[in-house]
């Protein structure tokens, strides 16, 4: 099997399943969602058509039992209801798990699944009557294609360049295997003849994907007479009957009413076909090559910054007009690159629904489950890695944070929770939240655990602001409940949020209110590849700090600075705001003492502290490298950077230096 082929059947497949589990629960709200009933078949009939094709029988088979089920409650013959609906479910997921199977061992064959007892399950029986079957047949029958004002419109253009304007009915042969061949070779003939399809019924989109019987109408102009154009049509193979009518002719007597098409339907048919084109006019790009792409950019911005920098040296005013417009483009072109490398958080976002519908189902909770700012883009790096700590996030806000019915009635609340999982930009960076309106943190319990634990004394917990106090819930191992059970309560969870998230350069943080809830706070850099930084100097070495964390620079002097419980402060415009000297952070030897201090004002959060530096040497664009694995316990740096003369400036992370 060509692998190539394997590894796109994969990544469609993936994204049929997330559609499926999105459709399935719009189903859950609202049983009768004619939209969504036919938008899991379409998946499902896709997904059968692919895995058949890539020769994974028994998901083929299962795809085409669930497409059958569906089929009976798309046509009334079955009445959708809870059970049939877990059993939809339950049948996702072992798709899913076969996929998960293809990708490591080859085959579809899932271990400790009865996939055979599985697809017998979805053998209900009809419960329609007859009557309502021939009212079906009767529907069907009596319904014909739609001559719209604005096709009169085009007819009638046209008949003035001698063509005509026929309705076309074409029945294909019983047993015809490839229906959609079929009717692209009368379109095709059609074409071929100087004519043009005006409209069909079915649509030209259910066509392609086989939803019809053997029956199609179409709505002709053509400068062939009737019977020539039978003769080409009766000459493709499978064609069992063409009839033609002159549409001025036999629908000059039809009322307006008749001709009259929904405007909402055809609405909704416009936006669709939209959405089509732009989907037909993405690409699928390897990974591997946009790293590629990326790692040659930061080496074109690195030759940049060494052009300028000799430029500079040299003093050549000749070529500044050449190195500006170079400037310009490798901006654009950085831009475009790191737009290429980002993609709508919904990706990770949409996984989740199912998720919550599941535990809210095993726990006996009713959860509203709401998704905010799915469109937000982040890095496409961060996708593969903050999926774990959402999902520790939201078992912890359902499990831990969200109460029983019976307690929130008891409290006042609705009996229905409610968590939002939202996204949205800061500056350079991209904020996710979970929030929730449970019971919250009880601080008591947190500080009684902490002290257990040796992490401070009972007099220091006294004047700890809560953020300090919620800290703690980040330490491995630790948590407030007494009985662990498989979901949370074991410790062994916020630890790793904390971890994942400061290895991508973020913060995390908790707000809680007791009775009220909480809300966690995941903040993300915008890209971990290029970043504009302010390069400073303390003693003879070059640091960077990211523009994102900086709010202004300021000349402080030793006046200013003022001591407060032990650290130094500067009041500046009415704010406290800490001071920090880089020299002594870093333990660099410094003998010179100004009477002013270069000061870099960082914002963390909400609040804003003070580096002072020998320093300031200016603005650039730099390229992050990673420091490796050796120096990975080092914190107070999150990579280094190549100046424009070649030598290294390490990229400074302020969020663990203050």
């Amino acid at each position: 099997m060509n692998e190539q082929y394997l590894s796109v059947f994969i990544d469609e497949s993936k994204e049929y399943i997330q559609t499926l589990n999105d459709s399935l629960l719009r189903l859950e709200k609202d049983y009768h969602d004619s939209e969504a009933i036919n938008e899991t078949f379409r998946a499902l009939h896709t997904l059968k058509g692919m895995s058949g094709t890539m020769g994974f029988e028994t998901m083929s088979k299962l795809c085409h039992k669930m497409e059958q089920l569906l089929d009976k409650i798309r046509t009334k013959k079955i009445t959708l209801d809870s059970d049939l609906l877990d059993k939809l479910f339950a049948g996702v997921d072992v798709l899913d798990k076969m996929i998960s199977e293809i990708v490591k061992n080859g085959t579809d064959k899932v271990p400790n699944v009865d996939v055979q007892s599985m697809m017998e399950s979805y053998e209900v029986e009809s419960n329609i009557q007859t009557e309502k079957k021939s009212e079906k047949t009767a529907e069907k029958t009596n319904k014909a294609i739609t001559v719209t004002d604005s096709i009169k419109k085009v007819i009638s253009e046209a008949e003035k360049e001698g063509y005509r304007a026929y309705h076309l009915a074409i029945t294909l042969s019983e047993g015809t295997q490839f229906k959609a061949v079929r009717m692209y070779m009368v379109f095709k003939a059609i074409e071929d003849h100087g004519g043009q399809i005006l409209n069909s019924e079915p649509s030209v989109e259910d066509i392609e994907q086989e939803k019809f019987d053997l029956d199609v109408e179409l709505i002709v102009i053509i400068k062939e007479d009737k019977e020539n154009l039978r003769n080409i049509l009766m000459s493709i193979s499978e064609i069992e009957k063409v009839t033609i009518r002159d549409i001025l002719a036999d629908y000059a007597e039809e009322t307006e009413e008749v001709r009259k098409i929904d405007e909402k339907t055809q609405e909704e048919k416009t936006e669709q076909s939209k959405e089509k084109k732009r989907l037909v006019q993405t690409v699928r790009v390897d990974i591997d090559k946009l790293d590629n792409l990326m790692n040659l950019m930061g080496e074109l911005v690195i030759s940049r910054s060494r052009i300028a920098d000799t430029l500079r040296k040299y003093d050549i005013k000749e070529v500044d007009e050449s190195l500006s417009q170079l400037n310009r483009i490798t901006l654009d072109l950085q831009n475009v690159v790191m737009k290429v490398r980002m993609v709508p958080i919904a990706f990770v976002f949409n996984r989740f629904p199912r998720m919550v519908r599941d535990l809210a189902k095993q726990l006996d909770k009713e959860i509203d489950f709401v998704i905010e700012g799915e469109d937000t883009e982040l890095d496409r790096t961060f996708v593969e890695d903050i999926g774990e700590p959402l999902l520790h996030m939201l078992r912890n806000a359902i499990d831990h944070g969200i109460e029983p019915k019976e307690e929130r009635l008891a409290k006042g609340k609705p009996p229905v929770g409610k968590v939002i999982l939202s996204a949205r930009h800061e500056g350079n960076n991209v904020v996710i939240e979970v929030k929730d309106d449970g019971r919250g943190i009880d601080r008591a319990s947190v500080l009684k655990k902490a002290i257990e634990k040796g992490f401070i004394n009972e007099s220091q917990a006294e004047t700890l602001p809560d953020e300090k106090v919620y800290e703690f819930l980040f330490a491995p191992g630790f948590s407030t409940r007494t009985e662990a059970n498989e979901l949370s309560g074991r410790g062994v969870g916020m630890d790793v949020v904390r971890n994942v998230v400061e290895s991508l350069n973020g913060t995390v943080g908790i707000e809680s209110v007791k009775n009220r809830g909480t809300t966690i706070t995941m903040r993300l850099p915008l890209t971990l590849a290029i970043i504009q930084a302010l390069l400073v100097k303390v003693n003879k070495y070059v640091y960077a700090i990211p523009i994102a964390n900086i709010d202004s620079t300021l000349n402080i002097s030793k006046e200013q600075i003022q001591r407060i419980q032990d650290r130094q402060v500067t009041v500046i415009r009415g704010e406290i705001i800490p001071i920090a000297k880089l020299w002594d952070v870093l333990e660099l030897p410094h003998d010179k003492e100004n009477g002013t201090y270069n000061t870099v004002i960082v914002r963390i959060g909400n609040r804003k502290y003070g580096l002072a530096v020998d320093t300031l040497i200016g603005q650039e664009d730099i390229v992050i490298k990673s420091l490796g694995k050796i120096f990975s316990d080092v914190r107070i740096f999150s990579g280094g950077a190549i100046l424009g003369d070649g030598s290294i400036a390490l990229i400074l992370d302020v969020a663990n230096i203050v």
